[in-house]
């Protein structure tokens, strides 16, 4: 299912192959019945489950063009995980393991500095499939460490 349209042209046949055996319902209700065909509770609810499919494919393609770019990306951390850190990367989330937050252990007494602000982050892996993205605080430090002393 692409978008709505889709889910719009299968009401539109199911309404036309009900009429042609003398049934009649609603546009509405064609909408309705392809909804809870598609497991969702009504047609409202389809409309923005595809929305957010779109949304989130749209940010997954920004992300892997960034990857295979080398570029950094924006994002933020948002909380503690075991091992590391969930980061915000306006879409999808990623994973910051803790040895990839810094080049020393000077960020534990900074942590709570860096926790909501916005910084540039390394995506170190990208694996659509399995939903997960593992981005690197520290690689960001060094290449400018690096830059710096050049």
């Amino acid at each position: 299912m692409r978008d709505f349209r889709d889910a719009k042209a299968m009401a539109r046949t199911l309404r036309e192959a009900l009429a042609a055996k003398g049934q009649t319902i609603s546009h509405s209700e064609a909408l309705e019945l392809v909804a809870r065909m598609l497991g969702q509770r009504d047609w409202n609810t389809l409309a923005a489950a595809i929305g957010a499919a779109r949304r989130s494919a749209a940010d997954w393609m920004r992300l892997e063009g960034v990857h295979a770019r080398k570029e950094p990306v924006m994002g933020a951390i948002v909380g503690r995980v075991r091992g590391g850190f969930t980061v915000d990367l306006g879409g999808p989330s990623a994973f910051l393991p803790g040895t990839q937050m810094d080049v020393g252990a000077g960020w534990r007494r900074e942590l709570a500095a860096l926790m909501g602000q916005k910084q540039p982050f390394a995506i170190l892996k990208i694996d659509r499939p399995n939903n997960a993205i593992v981005v690197s605080r520290r690689a960001i430090l060094e290449q400018s460490a690096a830059g710096g002393a050049a």
